[in-house]
């Protein structure tokens, strides 16, 4: 809102869904995450290919989700190890979306993935 000019090129680019008007901004989310059935939550869903079937896409990246050895007070070194494995990734294709002119505006995820069963990320992931 407010008191913006606009140029003849946001105006007509927009229209088209091309930048500068609409930019190539993209969102990160995780693989096995599911959040609805719309066309935007489709793009950041990876638990089942039947959701995604016929559904036009982005390039928008997606990143491991951690998956810990159990129990988790048995295997505290090892899952250390896989947060940082898929923070690490994280940061990469951030890093590499930026590079290609597809900043990263956002970041999906969901605590508890259940959609292929009760995936949990520890608080130090989210954090």
């Amino acid at each position: 809102g407010g008191n913006v000019d606009f140029t003849e090129e946001d105006i007509t680019s927009c229209m088209m869904n091309k930048p500068p008007g609409c930019p190539t901004y993209t969102l990160l989310s995780f693989d096995g995450g599911f959040h609805g059935r719309t066309f935007g939550s489709l793009i950041t869903s990876h638990s089942k290919a039947i959701h995604k079937m016929g559904i036009p896409s982005l390039d928008w990246p997606m990143a491991p989700f951690p998956h810990y050895k159990y129990p988790l007070e048995s295997n505290v070194r090892e899952n250390k190890a896989e947060d940082q494995r898929c923070l690490a990734r994280v940061e990469e294709l951030i890093e590499q979306y930026n590079k290609k002119g597809s900043p990263v505006a956002g970041i999906v995820v969901e605590p508890i993935l259940a959609e292929g069963g009760d995936i949990h990320g520890s608080n130090e992931f989210f954090a």
